[in-house]
């Protein structure tokens, strides 16, 4: 074997075999092994430990790093804007637990309850996709090793293969039902009621004789409104804590990235867009006023400033910092949707059967209409990260 056919290419881009000038000389190596210009097989392997030896030497081992950084590494934002994107698209979220303002007179028509079925699975599927895509491959280094981001294709498969057999279920389930239904309509026997329908004996609950005879007792009435007090205590504590986790998880993503803050800040607007529309529902429902649950709403949306302030602040101290948080934000951003939101369509669809609602088929679609965008825009924010620099 010649030398010269075995160095081939490096011979003829010296400069970018060895890096730097400080980069050992590869060809000079394998020269002081070959015997006149020819290079035998077993002075090839005698050569290869002296070249890997050279190879992980500190000047090598820097150029290359620093040809890496300049090249195919972005370069992390300063603090100041890590702080600005964060701080706008706080903002942005803020003004979302307000919107459902506008919407109030809409709440209690069909239009409203489509919307929020359709806005409730487009937040699943950006917050589904958001942790399979972005967090968890970069907590766990895959974006780094990964330049051609063959992981993306990986994942839609897994994402995608969620919400066809979730969407396969409830449209099978409403066939099957429907089906059911029409056989038991045809079986019904009407029996003729014993008596005339009259029993002997009437009986009348005890509690409702003690609240007859007792006016000033703790009725049903003051018990409903005990536990709806208890109810929005919950509603405000658990926005609370997802509005924290919301802002660190955003604050720590611009810390790192801009296009990686970007794509996370979408996700937590598609989810949080539903989840403040819902929330306001349930507040009115409760027996709040509008303004009382807007001032609720937005108290338990400014915690996102918080866990904005805490992950900026993490993540400018430390780059490893940023990988936990993503890992945390990545667990939640799969706890919400598979334990929540997904049961929470899931069960929709279910009294809409038992109800006889004919639009289940329609909610269903809706459902497969909302998981597509939202993983979409996730998809494609990822596929052009690698194109999209800012200065």
């Amino acid at each position: 074997v010649f030398l010269k056919s075995v160095l081939g290419a490096c011979q003829e881009r010296n400069n970018s075999c060895t890096r730097q000038t400080g980069c050992p000389d590869i060809a000079g190596i394998f020269q002081s092994f070959s015997n006149n210009s020819q290079l035998t097989s077993q002075s090839f392997m005698k050569a290869i430990p002296a070249v890997l030896n050279a190879m992980s030497s500190m000047n090598c081992t820097n150029a290359r790093a620093e040809a890496s950084s300049e090249g195919q590494y972005k370069k992390r934002p300063t603090t100041g804007e890590a702080w600005g994107y964060s701080l706008g698209f706080s903002t942005v979220v803020i003004i979302l637990a307000n919107i459902g303002a506008c919407l109030g007179p809409t709440m209690d028509k069909r239009f409203f309850r489509r919307l929020l079925q359709f806005l409730v699975a487009m937040g699943a599927g950006s917050l589904t996709s958001t942790s399979l895509l972005v967090l968890l491959p970069e907590a766990f280094d895959i974006i780094v090793f990964d330049k051609k981001h063959a992981y993306v294709w990986k994942a839609t498969v897994i994402i995608s293969t969620i919400y066809v057999f979730f969407c396969l279920e409830r449209f099978m389930k409403t066939c099957m039902y429907k089906r059911k239904k029409l056989n038991r309509n045809i079986s019904i026997v009407i029996d003729e009621p014993e008596n005339n329908g009259i029993d002997d004996t009437s009986v009348t609950p005890l509690n409702r004789v003690k609240e007859e005879l007792n006016p000033h007792s703790h009725g049903p009435h003051d018990i409903d409104r005990a536990a709806r007090k208890t109810f929005v205590w919950m509603v405000m504590v658990g926005d609370v804590i997802h509005n924290f986790a919301d802002g660190l998880s955003i604050g720590a993503a611009f810390c790192e990235d801009v296009t990686l803050g970007v794509s996370i800040a979408l996700a937590v607007v598609c989810e949080e867009l539903p989840h403040e529309l819902a929330d306001i529902a349930i507040l009115l429902h409760s027996g709040l006023s509008m303004k009382k649950a807007l001032l609720i709403n937005f108290l338990s949306a400014c915690f996102c400033f918080m866990g904005v302030a805490v992950g900026v602040t993490l993540g400018s101290m430390s780059a490893e910092a940023s990988k936990w948080i993503f890992a945390m934000a990545g667990g939640l951003f799969l706890y919400v949707p598979l334990v929540d939101m997904f049961p929470d369509m899931s069960s929709h669809v279910d009294s809409l059967l038992v109800s006889g609602n004919n639009e289940a088929r329609v909610v269903v679609f809706l459902h497969a209409c909302g998981l597509t965008i939202g993983a979409g825009i996730v998809i494609f924010i990822v596929n052009i990260s690698t194109y999209i620099v800012i200065q």
